[in-house]
Formats: C-alpha cells, structure tokens, sequence
C-alpha cells in the first residue's frame, strides 16, 4: 500500500498551532521569509518509517522551487515520488520525473480530479502497489482513506489518525501475503 496524502492539510501546520501544541513539534518547511511550517515529532518518526519503506507520496499544491522549502523532504523523509502542483509535475527521488511529463502531457488530464487519479495511477505501477489517497476530495478510481480519518482544522489529530490507520492496514495487508 502506497499512501498519498495532501500534507499541507493532512499532517503540516503554522507555527501558530505549533507553538499551542501540547506536544512536540519540529520545522518542516522554511522559506527566505522565515518558518512555515512545522508537524508533530511522532508525525515525523511516521513519515520517515514509511519513506524508508518507499510507502508515502506527498501531494503539494506548490511549484519546484517552493518544494525545496520543505526541508523534510530533502532530508529526514525523502519520498520515492513527491506530486507537486495538484499532479501536474512528479518529482522521483527529488529530481522531475520526464517520462511522467511526457505521459501527462499525452494524457492531457484537465480537472483537478483528472489529474490526481492519473498520477495515482502512474504511481501505482511506478511502486508496483495500491495507492491509498489521504486527500480532501474523493476520487472514484482509487481508494481512500476513510472519512473519519481527517478532522478539520486539526492535523495534530489527523495525522495522528491517519498513521494509525494506514499502520493497521498495512499490517493486515502484511498478514494477508
């Protein structure tokens, strides 16, 4: 199972709400301008037990070079592919993926909906695996996590939720091979 998910809603935060976090919180995204964003220290030790296993997408409404802010990313958590801009660039290992270029460029998606099942899909087989989408809209062609998972305004609460999740049903997954 490869979980995708809109970490700018789902799992990242201002530093407003980190700082009234009553647990800890680490930088994750800093900018010229200063420190952006930040998740919780257990959210962190998830993104990086399921990067490490090649296992977690993040999907990011941001361009390349905003990409670069997020220091976690580039350093603690290296995804095998980050989506950037709603699905219509893919990063593979850090580096614009061509080939996913040229294949959306033929597929020419036009809707957000469109693009995000074609880079789910690409993903998919790309990692061999079922892409699970942590995301704030469904998608008919793919799985998502269920609704419960996401509470809004709080991402201390699901994040929390969605590694609980998706580490059960991983192991399930794992008990059923």
């Amino acid at each position: 199972m490869i979980l995708v998910s809109q970490v700018e809603t789902w799992l990242f935060m201002n530093q407003y709400r980190a700082d009234a976090a009553d647990v800890p919180t680490i930088l994750v995204e800093k900018d010229s301008s200063g420190a952006k964003s930040f998740t919780a220290m257990r959210t962190l030790f998830q993104l990086k037990k399921w990067t490490g296993q090649r296992r977690f997408v993040p999907i990011l409404s941001c361009d390349e070079a905003a990409y670069r802010a997020y220091e976690v990313f580039h350093v603690d958590a290296v995804p095998p592919f980050a989506i950037l801009e709603s699905g219509r660039v893919l990063l593979k290992q850090n580096v614009r993926d061509d080939a996913y270029a040229a294949a959306f460029a033929a597929a020419a998606p036009n809707t957000d909906e469109e693009r995000l099942a074609f880079v789910a899909g690409y993903v998919g087989r790309e990692l061999g695996e079922t892409v699970v989408l942590a995301i704030d809209a469904p998608i008919a062609s793919h799985p998502q996590v269920p609704e419960d998972v996401f509470v809004p305004g709080n991402v201390m609460e699901t994040s929390e939720r969605l590694f609980t999740w998706a580490n059960r049903e991983q192991m399930e997954r794992d008990e059923m091979k």
